[in-house]
């Protein structure tokens, strides 16, 4: 798929390769474990004014077993504002929300990068547009796209916890 680039692309963050070794800059918020398909966990991490949110899992294969930590970096004040952005996309249009059937909100500036909550097909997703996905192997632009489901969002509680660091980070005790 191709993207179009609207916006300065932000340097990169030194990456993570292992949740269980972070750097000394960094401080782990939280954890939560996704069961929905398989086991990921979901690590948060603040780095300075960012946040690094980093998905393990280990792939089990024969006797081969793989160890996978991917991190998906945001402004650190993407904790006040995804819930927040969450609740605004999910409201109903006669409420003031958007157009039935939308699947993107409009891009908003939170510290200098472009955000935005996108539908999936079994919950949402966060986009920087102002960060290089991880998850692009090659040199073209592709946005930071994090993918939560419905299931973890409100069943297993990563938005609960979401939501306590977002509340943490609005009284400055992050």
């Amino acid at each position: 798929m191709t993207y179009i680039q609207l916006y300065p692309v932000q340097d990169a963050l030194p990456l993570i390769i292992n949740h269980e070794q972070l750097p000394p800059d960094a401080q782990e918020l939280g954890r939560c474990l996704d069961t929905t398909e398989a086991e990921e966990l979901y690590v948060l991490v603040k780095r300075d004014d960012h946040l690094s949110v980093l998905a393990t899992y280990m792939r089990h294969r024969k006797a081969d077993v793989k160890y996978s930590c991917y991190q998906f970096d945001f402004p650190l004040k993407a904790l006040s504002w995804f819930p927040k952005a969450l609740e605004d996309f999910r409201r109903p249009p006669a409420e003031g929300g958007l157009h039935a059937g939308a699947m993107t909100s409009a891009d908003d500036d939170v510290d200098g990068e472009m955000l935005c909550v996108q539908s999936t097909t079994d919950g949402y997703c966060i986009v920087n547009r102002s960060r290089q996905s991880p998850l692009a192997f090659d040199m073209s632009y592709m946005p930071t796209r994090l993918s939560l489901s419905y299931h973890f969002l409100y069943r297993l509680g990563f938005l609960d916890l979401w939501n306590s660091l977002g509340e943490k980070y609005e009284r400055g005790e992050l």
